[in-house]
């Protein structure tokens, strides 16, 4: 299939005048969500997106049905042909002899590193607590140094179960590599004469002196209790790569390659979902994930056909897979064209996965790298703090109003009366010469008056002013990702919203790092 190359080609159309690009994608997308955010769901205009422009990847999974969310993704993008499903269909990828046919004895010590994964895989899957003493972290690794030549210059090929053969005849005192009897026994002693005497491989003269002196004086003068903790500690790791399926991805054929998704165009869906193959599942996720991380790095030095294609990277509920390497893998993937999008619910469970004292600056050292971040909703508080010191602050104007009300009422009542009376009497008389004469008369009178008086008042008043400040503010308060961002399903249409925050970019629709965007489930 066609696929794109320029970093500047739109993939996905954000807004009216924003998109996100190829380079947006090479620079990493990690994406977080509560449980029932639609973080999955939603993402699928993305993982398409990336099916569309023609690039290969390698899908991680963790739940069982995300084998079949990615087949229905090819389906939709006509990329079903390019589906393949590690884990079923008889596939295969024998890691160590894929290692040493690229670098032959000279890349021994890349093989060392390749196994030391599953050591790390099975610390990662089985503890969440950090590294170990350093005599403890150093001591597999020195015993597979002084291990693998032998049985390559002995056999011309690593088998794991060679390795644990090896180990268990190894010898154990300083007199056992000249005693005959265990030198009859011993698998060891065998692959060593070999190795000296008849090689399918050259050693190199004082290589092979070196890993004689160390079985003979180092490793055979140890305490017994030290060098049985030793043998036991990594024969176990190896263990289950002898038997089952586990035998059969990792210690047989190779059917499959990671060369294949930047060179053809492969998507590799690891069907091993952890959640049913358990630690089996995560541990081979994790090999494989390691060995392509490594591929993809070194492509610049192969075929040009090979260095052009965009490859990516796909890892839901990250946080069973990630690990210290990818912190390391992120930092350098974007020259190589190495795209990649982690999706986990919250940065806690990142801590959880790192272990350790250094588990916080581990993680954010690995999210640092991840200059597109997507927010969904989430309730962990963390998470949400974190997310809102990451997009940052800006200056923002906090407004400030009063308003004031004041009521005033008065009533009065007035009155009067009054009332006044006189009264009075007379008489008179008199003789004359004329006669008799005489008189009375009186007088009476009253007088009243009332009056009555009512008066009543009310007086109401308002007042208000309103401001504002300029302050340096969250972006985007932590509250936001709880309260304001839909999650799918019916009752918002099957829509999901969230916030995007793309470092050193200013969104035409918004004018600055931040863009609120929305995905259908449909």
């Amino acid at each position: 299939m066609e696929y794109v190359s320029d970093l500047d080609t739109p993939l996905l159309r954000l807004s009216d005048k924003d998109y996100f690009t190829l380079r947006d994608a090479a620079e990493g997308v990690a994406v977080f969500g509560a449980i029932g955010s639609g973080k999955t769901s939603g993402m699928k205009t993305l993982a398409t997106a990336y099916l569309r422009a023609g690039m290969g990847g390698l899908v991680c999974c963790a739940k069982p049905d995300e084998v079949e969310l990615w087949k229905r993704y090819a389906a939709e993008a006509g990329r079903s042909g390019d589906l393949v499903l590690f884990g079923e269909g008889g596939h295969g990828f024998n890691f160590l002899d894929y290692e040493l046919r690229r670098q032959g004895m000279r890349g021994i010590g890349s093989v060392t590193e390749c196994i030391m994964q599953i050591v790390e895989a099975e610390k990662v899957v089985m503890t969440s607590s950090g590294g170990g003493e350093p005599f403890w972290e150093r001591s597999p690794r020195q015993l597979l140094n002084n291990t693998l030549p032998l049985l390559f210059a002995a056999r011309g090929v690593i088998r794991m179960e060679d390795i644990v053969r090896f180990l268990g005849s190894a010898p154990q005192t300083p007199e056992s590599l000249s005693d005959k009897e265990w030198q009859a026994r011993s698998f060891m002693y065998q692959v060593l004469r070999r190795a000296m005497s008849e090689p399918c491989a050259p050693i190199d003269q004082d290589d092979g002196r070196s890993i004689t002196e160390f079985w003979q004086r180092q490793y055979a003068t140890l305490d017994t209790r030290t060098r049985s903790n030793l043998l036991i500690n990594l024969t176990t790791l190896l263990d289950r790569f002898l038997r089952g399926r586990m035998r059969d991805l990792f210690s047989r054929q190779t059917t499959v390659v990671p060369e294949e998704t930047f060179g053809q165009g492969r998507i590799i869906v690891l069907a091993m979902p952890s959640l049913s193959w358990n630690e089996d599942g995560l541990i081979a996720q994790h090999i494989f994930k390691y060995m392509w991380q490594r591929a993809v790095l070194r492509r610049n030095t192969l075929p040009q056909g090979y260095r052009k294609r965009p490859v990516f990277l796909w890892v839901d509920e990250a946080q069973y897979f990630v690990n210290k390497e990818d912190a390391k893998y992120q930092s350098t993937c974007r020259s190589s064209l190495g795209c990649t999008v982690y999706l986990s619910q919250s940065l806690p469970s990142y801590h959880a996965a790192m272990g350790g004292e250094k588990a916080k600056p581990t993680t954010e050292q690995f999210l640092g790298n991840f200059v597109s971040k997507i927010f969904m909703s989430n309730t962990d508080p963390e998470t949400n703090d974190w997310a809102a010191r990451t997009i940052g602050r800006t200056l923002v104007i906090r407004r400030n109003f009063n308003t004031g009300w004041s009521s005033s009422t008065g009533r009065g009542i007035s009155s009067n009366s009054g009332t006044s009376s006189s009264s009075g009497t007379g008489s008179n008389s008199g003789h004359g010469p004329g006669g008799y004469s005489g008189g009375s008369s009186s007088s009476n009178q009253k007088g009243a008056n009332e009056g009555r008086g009512r008066s009543a008042q009310r007086n109401d008043s308002r007042s208000g002013g309103e401001g504002g400040s300029e302050v340096m503010d969250y972006a985007v308060e932590p509250g936001v990702f709880v309260h304001n961002l839909r999650s799918g399903g019916p009752a918002n249409n099957f829509m999901v919203d969230a916030v995007l925050m793309k470092g050193s970019r200013s969104f035409h629709a918004t004018g600055n790092a931040v863009l609120p965007i929305t995905f259908s489930q449909r």
